[in-house]
């Protein structure tokens, strides 16, 4: 506070202590009642307003600290400078004598009555109401995240029963399938043991005779039972030959046939699935009471008509096949020398050459800037390396890559966001606060696309089909334009900041510009 409010300032310069009852805000002293009095009377602090000290000592803190005084000369303000929109006391108007200054009751008079106070009472309100709305809105969007998970988890455990139903069904087959062909290598191995378990038994018992012969019969029967145990020999014999000869007697094995469908799961399955942040353009509208574009000074937008080309400078980039440029806020210069090359070349804002790098295994296809130190370049074609590049410029080095599911042609930047075409994909956004990615509009992209943004529109080249596209984020279709006459192979685009749209011409030295108004293009 700016003097002491326990007691009357007045009294205490005359050595007369008196408790305060009363605060004065030009003054910026506590007086006593009968302080007060006199105040209220003398005709310089007549028209100065008291308010009871208790009430000023509740005051928030913000209010009691003000400076009403000049903090360099201690005096009051007295004026205002319109040009710096400061209050100054009568010894700043030194410093301030090519100023327009007015006194300071000319901008403070009506202050509390003025529209500029209701203005801002009803943006503060404005201001409650949006926040409001913008945490209504973010809550559902919390709530719509949590009921989403709980869906992505059923469908993923669904999608998991089924697979292991599948799996429990071939399984069961291929079970069923062993048990049954055991069971025919069995039945033909237990069919010759019991042939021939009954062949050894005849054969035990010719042994049998035949040594009871030797014994006991005389030469004549044993002549003639020798014949008739030769002929069962012969049989028998002929019947081993046989079993040999009819390969009934090889091993027989059982052997599992895995599917290289199912050997190749551990190849080809990498993952469950993938997920995905799908951005969509916000359905929040910020409201206000009062509109205040007209009270503002608009520039008038440059039309067609207004541009003029003027050549700055000519640059030698020292590539081969440049398909991607883009100039740091200090003017420096940097190509990317796409496929046979792969190299980033950088020249300095004098036109000089200051160094190159290797970019390999990435072909370098589209570059952009990141910040002042950091730099995007995308792989292009590459077989081997699909994604982004993030360099730093200093050490001219690779600090991160980022992977992505297709090949990355075009990239732009846009505030904290990269946004880059995928062929085949679509458009993809990256966080280059953490590089987390997002797949941003999902569609057929086709071959040597370029990309730019501009006021929530995304604007991109379509070389294959010869159209420049506009679309929203949401990937609406805004306008198409389309005219072999003027452009036939459409490269490298950009939007400046009043809407017009620039594009390279892929085989010639043509640029073709046109100028977005709502929906239509007015080429040029």
């Amino acid at each position: 506070m700016a003097a002491s409010t326990t007691l009357c300032c007045p009294c205490s310069e005359r050595h007369i202590t008196k408790p305060s009852e009363y605060w004065c805000s030009e003054c910026e002293e506590a007086i006593c009642n009968d302080c007060q009095e006199h105040h209220r009377v003398f005709k310089a602090t007549r028209i100065h307003e008291l308010i009871p000290i208790d009430k000023y000592k509740s005051l928030p803190s913000f209010i009691t600290d003000i400076q009403q005084s000049c903090t360099n000369h201690n005096e009051k303000y007295q004026h205002y400078c319109v040009a710096h929109a400061l209050p100054i006391c009568f010894k700043c108007i030194k410093e301030h004598q090519r100023c327009n200054v007015i006194p300071l009751d000319e901008v403070t008079s009506n202050a509390k009555t003025s529209g500029q106070l209701q203005d801002l009472e009803t943006r503060l309100v404005d201001l409650i109401q949006n926040i409001d709305r913008i945490k209504k809105d973010r809550q559902a969007n919390l709530e719509s995240i949590r009921k989403r998970k709980e869906l992505h988890l059923a469908e993923i455990q669904q999608r998991r029963n089924q697979i292991n139903k599948h799996l429990d069904k071939l399984e069961n087959e291929i079970k069923q399938d062993l048990e049954k062909k055991e069971g025919q290598c069995k039945k033909s191995i237990q069919s010759i043991l019991s042939s021939v378990e009954e062949k050894k038994n005849f054969i035990t018992e010719y042994q049998t005779n035949l040594q009871s012969i030797k014994q006991h019969a005389s030469d004549l029967q044993t002549f003639l039972v020798m014949r008739d145990i030769e002929v069962k020999v012969f049989e028998n014999e002929q019947y081993l030959q046989s079993l040999v000869e009819t390969n009934k007697l090889d091993p027989v094995d059982l052997t599992c046939n895995v599917d290289p469908g199912v050997l190749s799961i551990f190849d080809s399955l990498k993952t469950f699935g993938s997920i995905e942040i799908d951005m969509k353009s916000s359905s929040i509208r910020l409201i206000r009471e009062k509109d205040k574009q007209a009270q503002l000074q608009v520039t008038p937008t440059k039309t067609i008509d207004d541009l003029r080309l003027i050549l700055q400078k000519t640059i030698t980039t020292g590539g081969e096949t440049i398909t991607g440029c883009c100039m740091s806020v200090i003017g420096e210069f940097f190509f990317t020398d796409y496929h046979l090359r792969k190299r980033l070349n950088v020249i300095a804002s004098d036109g000089k050459f200051k160094f190159d790098m290797l970019l390999d295994p990435s072909y370098g296809y589209d570059i952009t800037i990141i910040n002042e130190k950091t730099i995007a370049i995308t792989s292009g074609y590459s077989r081997e390396h699909i994604g982004i590049d993030i360099i730093d410029i200093e050490s001219r080095k690779k600090i991160k890559f980022i992977s992505l599911p297709g090949r990355p042609l075009g990239i732009t930047r846009d505030q904290d966001s990269l946004f880059v075409c995928v062929q085949g994909r679509g458009i993809y956004r990256v966080n280059t606060l953490d590089y987390t990615t997002s797949h941003l509009i999902s569609w057929n992209l086709s071959v040597l696309t370029y990309i730019s943004v501009f006021a929530e529109k995304i604007y991109y080249t379509d070389w294959l089909n010869r159209t420049v596209d506009c679309c929203d984020r949401n990937g609406s279709s805004v306008w198409r334009f389309k005219e072999e006459s003027v452009l036939k192979n459409p490269r490298g685009i950009t939007v400046d900041n009043d809407g017009h749209v620039f594009v390279v011409e892929g085989l010639s030295s043509v640029w073709s510009s046109f100028q977005t108004m709502e929906n239509t293009t007015d080429k040029f």
